[in-house]
């Protein structure tokens, strides 16, 4: 009798039942997933009520009140028991909490409060963009000016020099200019003439008492049929100079005040070229500058126009 084949009971079970260790990996992976999920899901329900009473009461802790969107441009309606006797709302704005745009229009006892008025317009003339007090400052500037010009003439009309300058007050303060019908300078020379000598022994000492910065600006004439030539920016700037020493060495004017500047032909007083005129192009203006600033300056002319 033949004999089957024995097979080992472990080589059997092998074959009939995989290995499942996998399964607890994967279990516990569930597991887990199942837990966070949970986890967040209690993270995510709040109850509400206990919410708003704690926003309310850290808006209460920290002193802030919830207000509503007000359109400042259309203004808004306050109920009038919520104003107080001077028109102030309680709780600095409180007022505005429950206020419904569309409500309180017909509400009884309700004050309005307006929209802002519109800032006005400067005027065509620019004087409501005048700085506070400008104009005040040019006034009294132009009457400082006025009065030194009044005490120079003084002094030029007791030596019978009074014809022989012109003053201007403009922005840039008070001009003397040194033009008469006697010659200042002789063509083509920077040398002080006689007359001019004198107009700067009267002048000289009164500038010498004031502040002021002076500036000395020379000029030249030009000549029938010339064209420019750099000898005129030289004689006109050594004319300038010139006054400037003897306001110095003379008038005792100090040094640190005074400024020279040549213009050549190129500002004349006459614009023809007849003797008369060339003469009066021959000249020097003495420019006591203001010390005031340029905004205040600049309203001097329109002062000095009006009066």
């Amino acid at each position: 009798m033949s004999k089957r084949p024995h097979r080992k009971r472990g080589q059997e079970h092998a074959e009939e039942h995989p290995d499942e260790r996998w399964m607890a990996s994967y279990m516990d992976m569930v597991t887990v997933l199942m837990c966070m999920f949970i986890v967040l899901y209690a993270m995510s329900s709040v109850d509400q009520q206990k919410f708003e009473q704690l926003r309310a009461s850290l808006a209460t802790g920290f002193g802030t009140v919830e207000t509503a969107t007000v359109d400042t441009a259309e203004g808004t309606v306050v109920p009038a028991d919520r104003v107080n006797d001077e028109g102030e709302s309680f709780a600095g704005g409180a007022a505005f909490a429950d206020a419904d745009p569309e409500t309180q229009k017909d509400e009884p006892g309700a004050a309005e409060i307006a929209a802002p008025t519109p800032s006005p317009l400067p005027s065509a003339k620019g004087d409501a963009a005048e700085p506070a007090g400008d104009r005040e400052r040019a006034i009294a500037e132009v009457e400082s000016l006025r009065a030194l010009q009044e005490r120079i003439d003084g002094e030029l009309r007791g030596d019978e020099l009074d014809e022989a300058v012109r003053f201007v007050i403009d922005e840039r303060g008070l001009t003397i200019r040194l033009v008469s019908s006697e010659t200042f300078f002789l063509p083509d020379s920077a040398e002080l003439t006689d007359q001019t000598l004198r107009v700067l022994g009267v002048v000289g000492p009164i500038l010498a008492t004031i502040p002021n910065e002076v500036g000395i600006e020379g000029h030249t004439a030009r000549l029938p049929a010339s064209v420019p030539r750099p000898l005129d920016w030289e004689l006109s700037t050594e004319r300038a100079v010139n006054v400037v020493r003897h306001l110095i060495d003379s008038g005792k004017v100090p040094s640190p005040r005074l400024s020279a500047i040549g213009y050549g032909e190129s500002r004349p007083l006459a614009p023809g070229t007849s003797k008369a005129e060339l003469e009066l192009n021959r000249r020097v203006d003495i420019v006591v500058h203001s010390d005031e600033p340029e905004s205040v300056r600049a309203l001097i002319p329109e002062i000095t126009g009006a009066q």
